[in-house]
């Protein structure tokens, strides 16, 4: 009888703090939409890596969000400012996996139509950069070089 009763309150303690944790996801997400809808791209990024560190993994909403506010924070694909370092295209890498992922593991899910459709436009979008770091150094080279003649 101990041992059933010591055995229910261990369950209940680890369904209580499941939930726990599930609740503080779902309140960095909506942390994290919050702080995209005030153009706060980078301060959403940082809530929703603390959301994926409070889940122990990526769900559909964190990596919707994410995409979102990658898209949000990369300058135009005609737009000096993107060929101003490496770093700008290894974001652009990370935001082609990333859409990657959501519509290969997401796409297909009737629930989440809406934001996989959004996530194929941002997909879509990215069809005008540089696809290979030898373009992308390429054309930042050539930038540079302009720069310096005038």
């Amino acid at each position: 009888m101990k041992k059933l009763l010591i055995l229910l309150v261990v369950l209940i303690s680890s369904v209580i703090t499941g939930s726990g944790q599930v609740v503080s996801v779902n309140s960095k997400v909506r942390e994290a939409e919050k702080s995209y809808g005030a153009g706060e791209y980078e301060s959403t990024l940082v809530k929703l890596e603390q959301a994926q560190k409070n889940a122990g993994k990526i769900t559909p909403a964190i990596l919707y969000w994410r995409i979102l506010a990658q898209r949000a924070l990369l300058p135009g694909a005609k737009d000096p400012a993107f060929y101003t370092n490496m770093k700008k295209f290894e974001a652009l890498e990370l935001l082609r996996e990333n859409c990657g992922t959501y519509l290969k593991n997401y796409g297909k899910l009737a629930l989440l139509g809406d934001q996989s459709n959004k996530v194929y436009q941002v997909q879509q979008s990215l069809k005008g950069y540089p696809v290979a770091k030898v373009e992308f150094d390429e054309i930042m080279h050539l930038q540079n070089a302009k720069k310096s003649n005038h």
